[in-house]
């Protein structure tokens, strides 16, 4: 069972860390490249163009909360030692297509946080 000791420390392993920030740049150049027409899109994208332009910095902001998405945190942490390598990291169970589908349905939300939003005129 997770817990916020197992998904802390997912958040502040280096290899889950590498998947996060693939996945958030793949997202972001799937919302760079789709229709106008999608809703939400001009918030959408103006996320996407700072998740390309600051990767890391975003990487770092959305870790500490996605480790708590169920498409991670449904998924098994454990911590795994490679005894020759003498090379340990805490592995979650959750697969890429997780991750992609997590950041992908967050991604409105996350545009939000960020400060991007739609500009409804006023009379």
């Amino acid at each position: 069972m997770n817990d916020s000791f197992t998904q802390q420390a997912l958040a502040s392993d280096p290899h889950f860390r590498q998947r996060v920030r693939s996945a958030l740049s793949t997202v972001a150049w799937q919302v760079v490249n789709e229709a106008e027409s999608t809703a939400n899109h001009e918030p959408r994208l103006g996320y996407a163009q700072q998740v390309i332009r600051s990767l890391d910095s975003e990487t770092t902001t959305v870790l500490p909360n996605i480790v708590f998405r169920p498409n991670v945190n449904n998924f098994e942490t454990t911590y795994v030692f490679d005894f020759p390598l003498q090379i340990g990291q805490v592995v979650t169970a959750a697969g890429d297509a997780d991750l992609l589908s997590q950041i992908a349905t967050d991604w409105d939300d996350l545009a939000a946080a960020a400060g991007f939003r739609d500009q409804v005129a006023t009379p």
